[in-house]
C-alpha cells in the first residue's frame, strides 16, 4: 500500500508539471511524456469537427463517411458511433490536457476504472498545441450536451423501468389508483390475435394476484 501511495503522489506530482501519461491518439504521438502532432492524421480529426458542428451530421454518419472516404481510425479496427464521440469529445483536440480520467481503487489488483470522483482529476488549459480552434470544440460540446439531453428527455417521455419493478415511467405514473382497492395502476401491453399490440393501464394487485372481487 505503502508502495502504490508513493507511486501515485509521484505520478500526480508530474502529471501536474504537464507529463503526459498514455499512448498515442488519433493526431498526436506521445513521446518523452508530450504530445507531438502527427500531421497525417490531422486532416481526419478535423473533418470529425466540421461534419458535426458546421454540417451538422450526425456520428453514425460520419463513421461512414469517413469510411467510405478511405479513412482510417487509430486504435479502433473500423469507425463506430464510440469512436466518434470519443474524438468529439477528446479534449485534447483544443490544446488542454486532463489526465486521471481513470484511477486504480485496488493496489492489489492494479484494476484500473473510470474515474468517477473517487481521485481528483488534473486538468491542464493550452498545455499544448490544438488541432481545432476553441470556437469550434464550445460549438461541438453544446451541440453533443443538448443532444444528450434531447435523448434523456425522449427516453423519459416513453417510459423507463420503475426502480419497483411496477411498469414504464410517464407523465401520470404514481397518479392513477384503482377505486376498489386503492393500489396504483401501472402500464402494461397486450397483444391481440390480430397482430396489433397496445397500451393499458390496470390495478398493480389485479396484475400480479388477479382482480379484487367487487362488493355487490
Amino acid at each position: 500500500r505503502k508502495t502504490s501511495e508513493r507511486v501515485k503522489w509521484g505520478q500526480k506530482r508530474r502529471m501536474e508539471q504537464g507529463i503526459v501519461f498514455g499512448r498515442d491518439l488519433l493526431g498526436y504521438t506521445v513521446q518523452g511524456g508530450t504530445l507531438a502532432v502527427n500531421e497525417e492524421e490531422v486532416p481526419i480529426v478535423r473533418a470529425i469537427f466540421h461534419k458535426y458542428a458546421n454540417e451538422g451530421k450526425g456520428i453514425h454518419v460520419i463513421a461512414r463517411e469517413l469510411t467510405e472516404e478511405g479513412m482510417r481510425p487509430k486504435q479502433a479496427a473500423f469507425w463506430s458511433d464510440t469512436t466518434i464521440l470519443r474524438v468529439l469529445r477528446n479534449e485534447k483536440y483544443v490544446g488542454d490536457l486532463c489526465q486521471k480520467k481513470t484511477c486504480t481503487p485496488d493496489y492489489l489488483t492494479h484494476t484500473k476504472k473510470y474515474n468517477r470522483g473517487e481521485e481528483e482529476k488534473i486538468y491542464l488549459k493550452d498545455h499544448h498545441e490544438p488541432l481545432i480552434e476553441r470556437e469550434l470544440w464550445e460549438r461541438t460540446q453544446e451541440k453533443l450536451d443538448r443532444r444528450s439531453t434531447g435523448k434523456k428527455k425522449t427516453r423519459t417521455e416513453k417510459g423507463t423501468e420503475d426502480k419497483a419493478g411496477l411498469g414504464t415511467r410517464y407523465w401520470c405514473s404514481g397518479k392513477l389508483y384503482c377505486g376498489v382497492c386503492g393500489n396504483r395502476y401501472v402500464s402494461r401491453y397486450k397483444n391481440l390475435k390480430s397482430g396489433t399490440r397496445y397500451q393499458a393501464w390496470r390495478c398493480y394487485k389485479a396484475v400480479n394476484h388477479g382482480a379484487p372481487k367487487r362488493d355487490k
